[in-house]
């Protein structure tokens, strides 16, 4: 690559520099094309928020050339150790698709298996659905619609009780909040760790506030958690 070609990293940089209070955050970025650059810059830029939404879709072998994801299982898991241990306090965000043509049990189980030492700190479920001018609109259904909706419940199911564990371990610490909106008596925020409208919110009494928060940062003290909220 030439020395002056632009990067991601580079760009993160360029934009980190600029004045004001505001996160810069990284949605939809495909497993097989981080670099170390990448975590490098994330970790050194305070402005980019220690937030990665990076979809796996499976996890299993099989899964993963049937699906023509460009890793392989051991690529991924090593990746998520380099990110994790590269950039501290990083919430990792990805997503899976259960039911895709081929998929079996076995196959299944280990998703289950791989999400539950993974701690995702967000996740998300799909089921597999037909897409077209995508390879696998050729391929036949091996599963039923009922499969295919119970085998993502599961995942949710195991999800769910990830996600309330980790957040009940934020009650007493204070985060940093940006402030959307006031509704049902509540200003309604969310963490670095938190997309707009995908992820977690944080709720603050609005009676105990006596200005506006929308579009501010507060430091907020957490008093208790839910699966979803804080």
């Amino acid at each position: 690559m030439p020395a002056d070609a632009t990067t991601l990293g580079s760009l993160l940089r360029e934009l980190n520099a600029l004045k004001g209070d505001f996160w810069i955050r990284l949605l939809y970025t495909h497993p097989a094309h981080w670099t170390d650059e990448l975590i490098q810059t994330i970790a050194e830029c305070k402005k980019v928020a220690r937030y990665i939404d990076i979809p796996l879709q499976h996890i299993h072998e099989n899964m993963l050339q049937r699906m023509r994801r460009e890793t392989s299982q051991q690529y991924i898991v090593d990746l998520l150790a380099r990110i994790r241990a590269g950039i501290p306090g990083i919430a990792i965000r990805t997503t899976f698709i259960v039911g895709h043509p081929g998929e079996t049990s076995a196959d299944f189980k280990e998703m289950l298996s791989f999400i539950e030492r993974s701690r995702f700190e967000r996740a998300g479920m799909f089921t597999y659905s037909h897409e077209e001018q995508t390879h696998a609109h050729t391929l036949q259904d091996t599963l039923s619609e009922s499969e295919k909706k119970n085998r993502a419940n599961a995942l949710m199911e195991q999800q769910y009780d990830i996600s309330l564990a980790l957040n009940t371990q934020k009650i007493g610490t204070q985060q940093t909040v940006l402030f959307d909106r006031k509704e049902s008596g509540y200003w309604v925020g969310r963490t670095e760790s938190d997309s707009p409208e995908v992820d977690h919110e944080v709720l603050v009494k609005a009676d105990l506030v006596t200005e506006p928060l929308q579009g501010q940062f507060k430091t907020v003290t957490i008093e208790d958690a839910g699966p979803y909220d804080l």
